[in-house]
């Protein structure tokens, strides 16, 4: 199948949306590349910031582990600087109380323990008690959950001389570590399955976070510390970053369609309104204001009063140059018809005076001079509604005119119309006035006792009629032997072709027929 074929009904569908709406669907597609692009660097960024934010929980977790190692080795050496020492015993005690007195806080209190176990002095603070370690050559470090400290144990080679130290877990200095990185959730100590407590700020509905556990080594391995950090803020941070291009690209579309629409497609709006509701003769086009600030709008809605205000001006003109043509054609149709009424009076007084064959050749030319006449009233008065001529109308006042002027042996001869109601223009109503003239007069002539019949019966033809004129009561054959049946001929033969249609003759019966042109 043609592609172009195949994508058709979508052009269809296509063109039939609103200029707003093609116009929302272009900057839809063109920022689309924008937004992808945008949406991959919110990707980006948020896994940076994740990855950022993972760096800075595990910092905080060394910066905690290395709080909780200084507190270690403070311990640890407290108890190592006597066993290394090879001062006796007694001088270590007298050192130790002498510490005690000058400065008490600045190691923890320590023990100092004989081979069997017997305290033999402690420097200060609660006592401490005895502790065997499985091996006196290794320095050991115990973490107490139940009293919340440190213990710590050295001794010297020949285990002749043992020193003990306790620290209270709340030396470890957390209070100024609070920028996490991740929120902080739990922090803990933990040796084998011991475990103390440092920080809890967990909440009831906490459970089902999703949570980034650390661990760091303590004292050289012999401790741990573990903190869970919370990731669901960071997530919905995630979601905030990706969904922000989205937005940005639905709000850019937006923004474009509706300036486009408020600047451009709503001013045209009201423009084609007033264009559409204007009427050109009831006066100058009417426009809204338009608040539009895009100058190119004014000035098209300037440009249409312009055009609208000639316009009106010129139909104005016109009207009024049809007035005075309309004043001065009536002029020459009232001057015209003046002048055959003035032709047809000269015509009738010369023929008082005359007798025989010039009385009849005067009554002749005065009922073709009335025939004309006839026709010209019937198109003046047409002509104002510009209809053609009414050939009922025109027939009738021919009856009328030729029943007038006819020769005394045929004064008051009937003449019967049956007419459809149709009308022609004048360069056929001229031909049958003079053809319904001429036919009439023979009559008269020849069957003066008689009685004519003028018809018009339509045809097949929407544009064609039969004019028919018949004589009733002829008697043998009266028209062959007129005298002037030849002269007759040649006129209404001459006639006939301004129909372009032949002439049908039946002299016997007295019937002339023939068709004309109408008006649909």
């Amino acid at each position: 199948m043609n592609p172009v074929v195949k994508n058709w009904p979508a052009k269809i569908l296509f063109a039939r949306l609103s200029t707003g709406t093609k116009m929302l669907l272009i900057l839809s597609a063109a920022m689309l590349p924008l937004g992808f692009i945008a949406l991959l660097t919110s990707l980006d960024m948020a896994r940076s910031a994740s990855a950022e934010r993972e760096t800075a929980a595990q910092i905080t977790t060394a910066m905690y582990a290395a709080q909780a190692d200084a507190v270690v080795n403070v311990g640890l050496d407290a108890v190592r600087s006597p066993v290394v020492s090879t001062q006796p015993a007694d001088d270590l005690c007298t050192a130790l109380a002498r510490q005690a007195r000058l400065n008490p806080s600045g190691r923890p209190p320590t023990a100092l323990f004989d081979r069997e176990g017997r305290k033999l002095c402690q420097s200060w603070g609660p006592s401490i008690p005895s502790i065997a370690a499985s091996d006196p050559s290794v320095d050991h470090v115990w973490l107490d959950p139940e009293g919340r400290r440190f213990r710590f144990t050295s001794a010297r080679g020949d285990a002749s001389l043992r020193a003990e130290a306790d620290i209270p877990v709340r030396a470890i200095a957390l209070g100024g570590q609070r920028k996490e990185g991740l929120p902080l959730t739990r922090l803990s100590l933990r040796q084998g399955q011991s475990e103390v407590i440092l920080i809890d700020r967990r909440l009831p509905n906490n459970d089902r976070d999703e949570l980034l556990r650390l661990s760091q080594p303590v004292g050289d391995g012999r401790l741990a510390i573990i903190a869970e950090y919370r990731l669901a803020p960071a997530r919905a941070r995630t979601m905030l970053l990706v969904m922000l291009p989205i937005l940005m690209w639905a709000a850019a579309a937006f923004t474009g369609w509706f300036i486009v629409n408020r600047l451009l497609l709503f001013p045209l709006a009201q423009l084609k309104q007033s264009i559409d509701a204007w009427q050109g003769a009831g006066g100058p086009l009417l426009l809204p204001r338009m608040t539009t600030p895009s100058h190119e709008i004014r000035d098209l809605t300037d440009s249409f009063a312009a055009v609208s205000t000639r316009i009106y001006q010129h139909e104005r003109e016109l009207e009024e140059g049809l007035a005075r043509q309309t004043k001065l054609t009536r002029e020459v149709h009232h001057r015209v018809k003046n002048n055959l009424q003035v032709v047809s009076s000269l015509i009738n007084l010369h023929a008082r005076g005359a007798e025989g064959a010039v009385a009849d050749a005067y009554g002749a030319i005065q009922r073709r001079v009335d025939a004309l006449a006839v026709v010209h009233r019937n198109h003046y008065a047409e002509l104002e509604e510009n209809r053609g001529v009414s050939m009922r109308a025109l027939a009738g006042e021919l009856a009328a005119s030729l029943r007038a002027s006819a020769p005394a042996s045929a004064a008051g001869m009937p003449i019967a119309l049956n007419m459809i109601d149709v009308n022609v223009t004048q360069d056929v109503a001229v031909p049958v006035a003079f053809l319904i003239t001429e036919v009439v007069e023979l009559l008269m002539h020849c069957n003066p006792q008689g009685s004519v019949l003028i018809s018009l019966e339509a045809t097949g033809e929407p544009e064609r009629a039969t004019l028919r004129i018949e004589t009733v009561g002829l008697v043998g054959d009266t028209l062959g032997d007129y005298p002037g049946i030849g002269r007759f001929d040649r006129v209404v033969t001459g006639i006939a072709r301004q129909f372009r249609s032949p002439l049908t003759q039946d002299l016997d019966a007295g019937r002339f027929e023939i068709q004309i042109s109408i008006l649909a």
